[in-house]
């Protein structure tokens, strides 16, 4: 299996709320908005193939129109009701590039 994109709901006050009760109108959304991307529903996120940015924001708007859903959202400057990282496969914990990214410094000049 390859890298997997998991989307967690970004609210926290929602986080006992089991997703698979919701798996056939996330998964129906998915693949209505970006066919092709093998999307699973688990208890706490739902996951998919890799997305492109485009990819990404057009299935945010189509998944928080969903009234049964966007009540589950929270609003800060923007609306957003999951939060999707890209991991190596379904089984792993830490998101691609997290590792890289400790201690490491990006960009700048040389000393």
């Amino acid at each position: 299996m390859g890298q997997r994109r998991k989307c967690k709901l970004v609210n926290h006050d929602y986080a006992e709320i089991d997703l698979r009760d919701y798996s056939k109108l996330i998964i129906d959304t998915i693949n209505e908005t970006i066919p092709g991307k093998n999307p699973r529903v688990t208890k706490t996120y739902f996951s998919t193939d890799p997305l492109t940015q485009g990819e990404a924001i057009m299935l945010g708007r189509a998944l928080s129109r969903l009234s049964e859903l966007a009540r589950f959202g929270k609003t800060v400057t923007n609306f957003r009701l999951f939060d999707g990282h890209t991991y190596a496969d379904e089984e792993a914990t830490e998101p691609m590039g997290a590792s890289q990214k400790k201690g490491k410094s990006k960009g700048g000049r040389r000393q």
